[in-house]
């Protein structure tokens, strides 16, 4: 039965128990709804339940419980929603759940835990919810826990590391958070893992470099970040990796470079990174390197020529570069290079015209910058040329006439 935008309904029919063999309900957007009867529980037949943006909605019928095929049950955008009933637990068929954006929600009763089948749990957007039923590890099915924009949550319980089957975990913008479980390396399912804008995180347990299967780690703007953990290039699966706007980052862990799947790492705005480890040229994979705002980075290690797979170079607003490794041309596959605003550059290597697949090279407000090597019309593919503000540029190369 589909009555959702149905915005002026206010109440269901006393004896909707009677449609015995109802297998669906979606109530989606009606926004006049307050409450629902109490003969729900005789709809022993229903697998999906969909309330979603039903804003005045406060309470839910204690005999909702009784809903035993019940399989998908959507609450997002119920505004005045403040509990649910203590023995939600009994819905055992339940496989996903959806509570995101119930802004007055504060506290999920302890027999959710009793979730067996739960597979997907969407929480995210429960600014009021402060804490997590310390038996939360015993939801052994879960795949996917959104807990982002719970900015009241303080703390993780230590069970959340007996998830076992857990391969998404986002956690942005959970502002309260200053730490995860000591054994959080026992999540060996997870694949996603997102503590973006964790602003009060303020380092990352050893055993994170456990998490043998994670493929993306985002961790951009936790503000309070000083390091990483020594051994973090155990993270062997790691494809994506972001520490933008780590502005107390001050260095990254030698062990970074043996990150061989590593395809995108985003460093930009770590206003404290001095420099890069010595072999960073060993992430092989990599084909996105963001390191544009890194104001305190003097220079480059040489062996970021061996990047080979490398497409994207963005450097912008490195105020302190001064020049590019000799063997620059050798990044073979480079096809965005920015250094705009990198105002101590004064020259580029030679070399550089042997980017035979640049398309987009942005050098603006180079200050320092007085010329361009002679063959620069070797660069055959470029598309896009900028060098808007470089002051110090008294003539182009008669070979630029060459940038068919």
């Amino acid at each position: 039965m589909i009555l959702s935008k149905c915005i002026a309904l206010k109440e269901l029919p006393k004896d909707i128990g009677k449609l015995l063999r109802l297998n669906e309900l979606n109530l989606a957007f009606c926004s006049s709804l307050k409450a629902l009867p109490d003969s729900m529980f005789q709809l022993k037949e229903l697998k999906h339940l969909d309330l979603l943006g039903c804003i005045k909605l406060g309470c839910l019928p204690d005999s909702i419980v009784d809903l035993s095929q019940l399989k998908t049950f959507l609450l997002s955008d119920c505004h005045k929603l403040e509990n649910l009933p203590m023995e939600f637990g009994k819905l055992q068929s339940l496989v996903e759940l959806d509570l995101s954006r119930c802004s007055q929600l504060e506290r999920l009763p302890d027999s959710i835990v009793n979730l067996s089948q739960l597979k997907t749990f969407f929480l995210f957007d429960c600014h009021k919810l402060e804490n997590l039923p310390m038996e939360f590890g015993k939801f052994q099915s879960l795949v996917e826990l959104d807990l982002s924009r719970c900015s009241h949550l303080g703390c993780l319980p230590d069970s959340i590391v007996d998830l076992s089957q857990l391969k998404t975990f986002l956690l942005s913008n959970c502002q309260k958070l200053e730490n995860l479980p000591m054994e959080f390396g026992k999540l060996q399912s997870l694949v996603e893992l997102d503590l973006s804008r964790c602003s009060q995180l303020g380092c990352l347990p050893n055993s994170i470099v456990d998490l043998s299967q994670l493929k993306t780690f985002l961790l951009s703007d936790c503000h309070r970040l000083e390091n990483l953990p020594m051994e973090f290039g155990k993270l062997q699966s790691l494809v994506e990796l972001d520490l933008s706007h780590c502005s107390e980052l001050g260095c990254l862990p030698d062990s970074i470079v043996d990150l061989s799947q590593l395809k995108a790492f985003r460093l930009s705005n770590c206003h404290k990174l001095e420099n890069l480890p010595m072999e960073f040229g060993k992430l092989q994979s990599l084909v996105e390197l963001d390191l544009f705002g890194c104001s305190q980075l003097g220079c480059l290690p040489d062996s970021i020529v061996d990047l080979s797979q490398l497409k994207a170079f963005r450097l912008s607003n490195c105020h302190k570069l001064e020049n590019l490794p000799m063997e620059f041309g050798k990044l073979q596959s480079l096809v965005e290079l920015d250094l705009s605003h990198c105002s101590d550059l004064g020259c580029l290597p030679n070399s550089i015209v042997d980017l035979s697949q640049l398309k987009a090279f942005r050098l603006c407000n180079c200050h320092k910058l007085e010329n361009l090597p002679m063959e620069f019309g070797k660069l055959q593919s470029l598309v896009e040329l900028d060098l808007f503000g470089c002051s110090q540029l008294g003539c182009l190369p008669d070979s630029i006439v060459d940038l068919s």
